[in-house]
C-alpha cells in the first residue's frame, strides 16, 4: 500500500500529532466505533496497533467487544478526527480477505487453489494475525470425506497479501528454498501447498513447534540452546543457493531512514533530530564498513520467525526474502533481543536515558552465529554485524515513533544505535 498525504497536511505540526492522539484515544473512537457497528450499548474498545508516518497517513486497529476494526485518518480539522472505518474482514487494501476469513467462500477457492482439489465437507478459519493494508494470516481447519472416515483433519495456513505480484513471488520462492534447503542442516521451511493469484491468498502448510520467543522468556540453559539452534539454522539459510531475484538494497533504505526522520521532525522536533542525527551517520559510516558476499537473506529475522522442533528448526514468513548482506539478518534479530531487553528496562525504570539493552543473549547468539559461519576469527565480520545492528535500531525507532509517537522506547533504540557506531569507532 502506497502512503498517500494526509488530507489537511496543511494544518500545523502540532495540529496533526492532536489528531493523531485523538485517533489513538480509545475513549474517543468507542462510541463511534460502536456506532459505526451498529450496536445499541457501548463496548469494550482497545487500541491493538498504530501505523503513523508524518504528513502521509495513519491507520490504527482498534478491537471494539469480539471484533477486529481498521481506522484511517482521512480528514480532519478542530476536534476529533473524522476516520474511515473497515470492520474486518473489509480491509480495503487486502482484496482476498474477506474471501479468505469466510468458511463457505474459503472452501471453494481452496478446491482450486490445492492440487488435486476434492470436496471439503467443514472449513474452520481462526485469524492469527492482521496487519492492516498489508496481510492478514489465518489458521485453516479442513475436513474433507477421509476426515468423516477417521483420519485427521488437514491443517493449513493461509496468507492474504495486499498484492498479487508479492503473493506470487512468495509462493514461487518458498517452493525454491524447500526444493534446494540442504537434507542434513538443522532448517526447514514451511511448505507451499497452494497459491490464488486472483485473491492474493498463499495457501501454507500448517507445521507444528515451539516459538523461539516463547523459549526466551524463561532464562537458563534451554533459552541458550534454543539461541544456539536458531543462530545455526539462520547460518544455514545463508548457505543456501540464492533463489529470491529481489535486492534488498541498504543504500535505498538509508534515503527513507532520512525521509521518514525529516516528516517526523515536522511534527516532533526532538524525535525528528535524534532520528535524523543516527540516520546521518549510518549514511556517514556505511562506506567504511568492509564489503560482505551477497546472499539469501530472510529479511525480518527475529526470534518470532523461529520455530523449535526436536529435529530441527523451522524459519517462518520469508516474505522479505531477498537477496543481501547476510549481516543484516543477524543486526536485526540482534537488534530484536536488545529492543526487548529495553522494554523491561523501561517498565522498571520508566526513563529512556536510564534503559539498558540485556547483553547477555545478544551475545550468546552471535558467538554462535559466528562460530556457525566459521568466521570466529574475523573481525570484519562482527564489525558488519554491529553497523547493521545500528541500523536495525533505527529502523525499530521509526516503528516505534510510528506506533506510539510519545513513547520513550524510540530515543532508547537511537540511544541502542549510537552505542553500535561508538562500538565500531572504539575498534578501529
Amino acid at each position: 500500500m502506497t502512503p498517500s498525504p494526509l488530507p489537511g497536511t496543511s494544518t500545523p505540526a502540532s495540529g496533526e500529532l492532536r489528531r493523531v492522539a485523538e485517533m489513538t484515544s480509545a475513549r474517543l473512537m468507542g462510541p463511534r466505533i460502536a456506532a459505526a457497528l451498529g450496536a445499541d450499548r457501548p463496548v469494550p474498545c482497545h487500541v491493538l496497533d498504530a501505523k503513523y508516518e508524518p504528513g502521509a497517513r495513519c491507520t490504527v486497529l482498534y478491537r471494539a467487544g469480539d471484533r477486529l476494526v481498521r481506522g484511517d485518518l482521512v480528514d480532519g480539522g478542530p476536534g476529533a478526527p473524522e476516520v474511515r472505518l473497515s470492520p474486518f474482514p473489509g480491509d480495503p487494501d487486502l482484496p482476498g480477505l474477506a474471501t479468505a476469513a469466510d468458511p463457505a467462500r474459503l472452501r471453494s477457492a481452496l478446491r482450486d487453489a490445492l492440487p488435486g482439489g476434492g470436496p471439503v465437507l467443514r472449513c474452520r478459519v481462526d485469524l492469527l494475525r492482521y496487519r492492516p493494508g498489508r496481510r492478514a494470516t489465518l489458521a485453516v481447519r479442513l475436513r474433507g470425506p477421509a476426515a468423516a472416515a477417521g483420519r485427521p483433519e488437514q491443517r493449513l495456513v493461509v496468507k492474504s497479501y495486499h498484492d498479487g505480484r508479492k503473493a506470487a513471488a512468495v509462493a514461487a520462492e518458498a517452493v525454491l528454498l524447500d526444493a534446494t534447503v540442504d537434507p542434513a542442516a538443522p532448517l526447514r521451511f514451511a511448505p507451499v501447498r497452494g497459491h490464488a493469484p486472483e485473491l492474493a491468498l498463499v495457501v501454507q502448510e500448517h507445521v507444528s513447534g515451539v516459538h523461539l520467543d516463547d523459549v526466551l522468556t524463561v532464562r537458563g540453559a534451554r533459552a541458550a540452546e534454543a539461541l544456539r539452534r536458531a543462530a545455526a539454522a539462520l547460518a544455514a539459510l545463508h548457505r543456501q543457493p540464492v533463489v529470491s531475484s529481489r535486492t534488498r538494497a541498504i543504500d535505498r533504505e538509508l534515503a527513507r531512514f532520512r525521509a521518514r526522520a525529516s516528516r517526523v521532525a515536522e511534527v516532533d522536533a526532538a524525535a525528528g533530530a535524534a532520528l535524523l542525527d543516527l540516520a546521518a551517520r549510518l549514511a556517514a559510516t556505511a562506506r567504511d564498513v568492509p564489503a560482505g558476499v551477497v546472499g539469501l537473506v530472510h529479511g525480518d529475522c527475529k526470534p518470532s520467525q523461529f520455530l523449535l522442533r526436536e529435529e530441527d528448526v523451522v524459519l517462518l514468513d520469508l516474505d522479505s526474502c531477498g537477496r543481501a548482506d547476510p549481516a543484516g539478518d543477524v543486526g536485526t534479530f540482534l537488534a530484536t533481543l536488545r529492543q526487548h531487553g529495553l522494554r523491561r528496562s523501561l517498565a522498571r525504570r520508566g526513563s529512556a536515558a536510564a534503559a539498558g539493552p540485556d547483553e547477555a543473549p545478544a551475545e550468546l547468539f552471535l558467538a554462535a552465529y559466528v562460530a556457525a559461519t566459521g568466521g570466529a576469527g574475523n573481525a570484519d565480520v562482527r564489525r558488519r554485524i554491529t553497523w547493521y545492528e545500528a541500523v536495525a535500531a533505527e529502523r525499530k525507532a521509526l516503528r516505534s515513533f510510528a506506533r506510539a509517537p510519545r513513547s520513550p522506547l524510540t530515543r532508547a533504540l537511537v540511544h541502542h544505535g549510537h552505542a553500535c557506531l561508538d562500538r565500531l569507532d572504539g575498534a578501529r
